[in-house]
């Protein structure tokens, strides 16, 4: 699953569940105490994925959820749900036809960045294969979006000859490049579980390298 289908799974998933908690009673209200809470954890959600898909404090979609999550609404609450739902649906459209992709980068620099945070995890605790592991997946898919990003056909082609396309196009320079293919050689390494090939330090370099492309290339 792509970043972009997990995030429209995410939206879908609370447009679905709003269709409940938006219904209230002839006066507008929610039908029960249990409602309104749900209501409440429901709001909190859905301004979080906005919020982490549009950074921008400007973006129009930003500026509308948090206008309608800052309400006190109080019992009135399921309208507030209807509106926000509304305003899910609107930003789904968006990501699903390709508006959004710095969104969607957004989005996976988030994601990544708690991966990378899982692999340090593993790396304190001297566990080399699970780190390498999941630090080399990260660097390899985010070499892949990066070279997507500038235009550079990816698909099929052997890490080591995206990060020299990278590097034609100053992407990255000779010293990231190197460091790049020491990542790519524990991506390699621990993909065929050839354990012996790299090391802690390895697997330590690898994920400083994705951690800085991705604050670089992605996370903006």
């Amino acid at each position: 699953m792509t970043i972009e289908d997990a995030v429209l799974k995410r939206l879908q998933g609370l447009v679905d569940e709003a269709n409940h908690l938006r219904q209230a009673n002839e006066h507008g209200q929610a039908h029960s105490d249990a409602q309104l809470q749900e209501c409440g954890g429901w709001m909190a959600s859905a301004l979080n994925i906005v919020q982490i898909l549009c950074p921008n404090d400007s973006n129009a979609f930003r500026k509308r959820a948090e206008e309608i999550s800052a309400r006190k609404s109080g019992w009135c609450a399921p309208g507030d749900v209807g509106e926000l739902a509304a305003l899910l649906k609107n930003l789904a459209k968006d990501v699903d036809a390709g508006l959004l992709t710095s969104i969607a980068d957004r989005a996976r620099a988030e994601t990544f960045d708690e991966f990378l945070e899982h692999g340090r995890a593993y790396l304190k605790e001297q566990k080399k294969q699970e780190a390498g592991v999941i630090c080399g997946v990260v660097f390899e898919d985010t070499v892949r979006r990066i070279c997507r990003k500038n235009d550079i056909e990816e698909a099929g082609v052997q890490l080591d000859s995206l990060i020299g396309s990278l590097t034609k196009i100053e992407v990255l320079t000779g010293a990231k490049a190197k460091r790049a293919r020491v990542a790519a050689h524990v991506r390699t390494k621990a993909t065929h579980a050839q354990w012996d090939e790299f090391d802690l330090a390895d697997v330590s370099a690898t994920a400083d390298i994705t951690q800085e492309l991705i604050s670089a290339q992605l996370d903006n």
